[in-house]
């Protein structure tokens, strides 16, 4: 049910390895199917991708299978969105594996229910967005930063820099959606409250963003990337949220997105 990747070999008709492939199946996870050519598949598989291979020396030396496989694994890789791939209105098992949405950012929860996804990260936590000041003041929040970091999380914070270019544009004052100036002053005190916790803590990391544009506030830890787009006609507590788990393509996704713009603000500081 949580498997990364399931390979089928069907050559040899197993009944237990039906199964299974089909447990994957409902489960919507990635799967590739193989058989020996000329193997006589049942019809309710054999018009499903299929990596037919036969052990004759030449294919096998030149490692055609090999890139055969390769290539299907980066199919799955890039499909954003699981189906069960018999009946991809069905909700695959698992079922709170699948992302979540809200109409409005303030409908995920209270403060309590962001604190959550860093009590319940055990070797990451990546943040990210223009500011994140809300993240300063929760009760008790400095010392759940420190605590994760000496347990061997990984705690990384990446906010716009004052200076960015990219900060005044993204800023709707006409319209009260967003202050220029409050919004610096919120990025220097954010900055200074985990400088103090970086000085103390070396598991925990900061760093600004100079150049590029992040066009959403997201999380992202070992288990999901809970996601928030910057929206020119709304404030961000009143724009939608995404909740992905990460056997989720969206998951790898923004922590990919994350990796970037945590690179890009380590090259132009």
């Amino acid at each position: 049910l949580q498997d990364d990747l399931c390979i089928a070999l069907l050559t040899f008709q197993n009944p237990n390895v039906y199964y299974e492939l089909a447990v994957a199946q409902s489960a919507a996870r990635p799967v590739i199917i193989m058989a020996l050519k000329d193997t006589v598949l049942p019809f309710d598989v054999k018009d499903m991708r299929t990596v037919y291979y036969d052990l004759k020396p030449d294919p096998l030396f030149d490692g055609v299978y090999t890139k055969e496989i390769i290539e299907k694994v980066r199919y799955l890789e890039s499909e954003s969105i699981r189906l069960v791939p018999f009946a991809p209105e069905l909700s695959p098992l698992a079922g709170s594996q699948q992302f979540g949405s809200f109409v409005k950012a303030e409908d995920y929860g209270t403060s309590d229910k962001w604190v959550e996804i860093l009590r319940e990260s055990t070797n990451k936590f990546d943040i990210c967005g223009i500011s994140i000041g809300r993240w300063t003041r929760p009760m008790g929040i400095r010392e759940l930063f420190i605590s994760k970091a000496k347990e061997g999380c990984q705690v990384r914070v990446l906010i716009m820099a004052q200076d960015n270019p990219a900060l005044a544009p993204m800023m709707n004052e006409k319209a009260n959606q967003g202050s220029i100036a409050k919004t610096k002053q919120e990025i220097q005190e954010t900055t200074e409250f985990f400088q103090r916790i970086c000085n103390d803590q070396p598991g925990v990391q900061i760093r600004h963003i100079q150049q590029a544009c992040p066009h959403q506030f997201f999380v992202v830890n070992d288990l999901r990337s809970v996601v928030v787009p910057y929206l020119y006609s709304n404030a961000t507590f009143l724009s939608p949220l995404f909740d992905f788990p990460n056997s989720s393509g969206m998951y790898t996704t923004f922590a990919r997105e994350f990796e970037s713009l945590w690179e890009e603000a380590a090259q132009t500081a």
